[in-house]
């Protein structure tokens, strides 16, 4: 896909826009930048187009000097020469578009990269570092439509419905930034916002405070009648500071909290306990959930590799036995057969990918009846039976 492919790179171009402007770099720079890394991509989409002519591809690299000149003043061609540079070395080493998976991890590393990046403008206390903002805003709009992109395959892709909506979210996601950006709408929000918080939120959190302190009391009440508690201790009320301001909903929240009796701090004190246990015990066993679903319920069970060793002889009787295992290792030696003719099969490629990608290097037909085969009993936990072993084993021979 095209368009996938141009929009990898431009991905990588809001990147790098995105850090040296929080770094400060672009303060020099034209306000209409922006244009330069379009030049590159429509440059970069034209290469996609051209990726099965040859070095006819390497046409559209004529893209660069319009971006260059597109930059406007001496600083912003400057920080374009490193993108200008870049786009080469990405036709030269991509001919088509990333998978999903690649994508997602190349996303996942550039998120420590980035807090690196806003760390040093921390420290830095670089200046004009909002003018980064937009495009890292748009990198990470732009990488979440590419991964759905990527996410699907390419009938579903090409469809005019899916673009469209992949285009209007896009649309609305950069209005609703845009809009924010304006000082008139920011205002708006700011007051929506500040009487949501005076009436709403504040008067909630009040009434909260005020069914936790009967409850509480209630708590206190049955406590004082212990023989061995005095009710005068248990109802001493401490004495903490009232806030600042009179009249509002928080300081009538501060006053309810300072009306608690002092047996009840012991109370508080336990349950806040309880509180960090359990949001720690919530947080390592979501971890350790993430990490459950990167592993098979036996543990043992994985993908198939060629660069796994191949299976001794002794298990030729085993497999005949098992249908299964028999129908894996034929899917197995005809991807061998598809990387020893210059086919491409990559632990990151799922059975489609590999069908559609290598075309050229196998027989698409038997390729086809083979990954059918092959996907109810890899994933689908059905029984295989000997005569799909033997149809598995007559179509590995004809890829």
């Amino acid at each position: 896909m095209p368009f996938a492919y141009a929009l990898t790179f431009f991905c990588d171009a809001m990147l790098y826009y995105g850090a040296a402007g929080c770094l400060g770099l672009l303060r020099a720079c034209r306000a209409d930048l922006f244009w330069a890394p379009v030049a590159l991509l429509a440059g970069c989409w034209l290469s996609g187009r051209l990726a099965k002519r040859g070095k006819l591809r390497w046409l559209p690299m004529a893209a660069i000097l319009p971006a260059l000149w597109l930059a406007g003043n001496v600083p912003g061609r400057l920080l374009t020469i490193p993108m200008a540079a870049y786009l080469p070395l990405y036709v030269y080493n991509n001919r088509r578009a990333p998978d999903y998976d690649y994508a997602a991890d190349r996303f996942r590393h550039s998120l420590i990269g980035m807090g690196v990046v806003l760390l040093l403008a921390t420290l830095l206390r670089a200046r004009s570092w909002q003018r980064g903002l937009p495009y890292l805003f748009a990198y990470f709009t732009l990488n979440m439509a590419l991964l759905r992109l990527l996410r699907h395959d390419d009938r579903v892709a090409r469809s005019g419905r899916f673009r469209l909506l992949n285009l209007g979210g896009v649309a609305l996601v950069c209005a609703a930034g845009f809009g924010l950006s304006q000082p008139g709408i920011l205002a708006v929000v700011r007051t929506a916002w500040q009487w949501f918080l005076q009436n709403v939120i504040l008067n909630l959190a009040a009434l909260l405070l005020l069914a936790i302190q009967c409850v509480l009391y209630a708590g206190a009440w049955l406590v004082s009648l212990l023989p061995w508690i005095d009710p005068g201790d248990a109802f001493e009320v401490p004495k903490i500071a009232p806030m600042e301001g009179e009249g509002s909903a928080l300081t009538r929240a501060s006053e309810s909290v300072n009306m608690l009796p002092a047996v009840v701090r012991y109370a508080m004190m336990g349950f806040g306990t309880v509180l960090v246990l359990g949001l720690a015990f919530m947080i390592l066993r979501a971890l350790s959930r993430r990490v459950a679903r990167t592993e098979t319920a036996s543990g043992t069970d994985h993908r198939e590799s060629l660069d796994e060793e191949e299976a001794p002889r002794a298990r030729a009787l085993k497999l005949r036995r098992n249908p299964e295992d028999g129908v894996r290792r034929q899917y197995r030696r005809a991807l061998a057969q598809v990387r020893a003719r210059g086919g491409r099969v990559a632990p990151n490629m799922n059975t489609r990918q590999i069908l559609e990608q290598n075309g050229d290097f196998s027989d698409p037909a038997a390729m086809a009846e083979l990954r059918e085969l092959y996907l109810p009993v890899r994933y689908g936990g059905r029984a295989a039976t000997k005569d799909d072993a033997a149809r598995a084993r007559d179509a590995a021979k004809r890829c």
